[in-house]
């Protein structure tokens, strides 16, 4: 996917995120915005717009001086999706169709703020119950389920901290049948994705292996991957991909991707084919295996 100018701002907004993490000082919030502003002339359209805020958010560490400013918001959000663990394995559990489950269970992770899940008036439960009830917008786990019972090896591209665990109930469906996983992490900080200490501490070894791409970019961008995860890419009958980063930089690859997010604004809304807020789990449209 290629960036336009709607994308701009969010660069900016990304910006203003971290400095938020690091420090309330106004001031230092504004120095990060206008270094990070003398950035915009230069980045192309031409680039995916993961790797244009990739970019913007070096800059912003850079004057911050701090290389992970969303670490502590990376460890507390693990820490309360993993509250949420049982709820969400027990929506599989009790399903008829298991892994149309799963998938929406995975959906729900890059549905919900987990922001809001902080606050002491929201009833946990009711907005499970909530969010699991909808459609997706496109929902294509039946040809998903239909790939699985030819497939032996599944590589699965991790988001967000937090999010993570709502795809370990993914995972652990996949495992149950008979599906080697190899989890694909971040090679280091960005954002708030998951790195490997991350998914180590949600005890993601356990269910799949954990391998990080060697990138430090925002989604996969597939130049800047290690050798080492290029050979998993390839090697996999399916890939699985969380999140909206992701799909912005593989939905032009022809590999056997399958996309489950949330369409977070109209120009990846406008490429899913799906209204912005709705959520997808679908093939990507470039490859040849649907």
């Amino acid at each position: 996917m290629r960036a336009t100018t709607a994308c701009i701002p969010c660069y900016l907004k990304q910006a203003l995120s971290a400095a938020r993490e690091v420090t309330d000082d106004p001031e230092t919030q504004r120095q990060v915005l206008n270094e990070v502003a003398k950035l915009l002339p230069d980045l192309p359209l031409e680039n995916t717009p993961a790797e244009n805020s990739t970019y913007a958010l070096w800059r912003a560490h850079e004057v911050l001086n701090c290389p992970d400013p969303f670490a502590a918001k990376k460890h507390h959000y693990n820490e309360l999706a993993l509250s949420m663990y049982p709820d969400l394995e027990g929506l599989v559990q009790s399903s008829e169709n298991p892994l149309q489950a799963a998938v929406k269970v995975a959906a729900i992770g890059n549905i919900i703020d987990l922001g809001i899940l902080d606050r002491v008036d929201v009833d946990l439960e009711a907005t499970f119950e909530e969010v699991f009830a909808q459609d997706l917008a496109v929902d294509e786990t039946e040809p998903l389920g239909a790939k699985l019972r030819t497939a032996r090896r599944v590589l699965y591209l991790a988001d967000n901290s937090g999010e993570i665990v709502f795809d370990k109930v993914l995972i652990e469906e996949l495992r149950a049948r008979g599906l080697a996983v190899v989890l694909g992490v971040k090679g280091a900080p960005i954002l708030n994705d998951v790195t490997m200490e991350d998914a180590l501490a949600v005890g993601m070894d356990r269910v799949a292996r954990v391998l990080s791409n060697g990138s430090p970019m925002i989604g996969t961008s597939l130049k800047t991957c290690s050798e080492e995860f290029l050979q998993e890419f390839r090697r996999a009958d399916i890939i699985i991909s969380k999140g909206q980063a992701n799909f912005e930089t593989l939905n032009e690859t022809s590999a056997p991707v399958f996309f489950i997010l949330k369409a977070k604004c109209l120009e990846v809304g406008r490429e899913l084919g799906a209204p912005m807020g709705e959520a997808v789990a679908m093939f990507n449209k470039q490859g040849d295996h649907v």
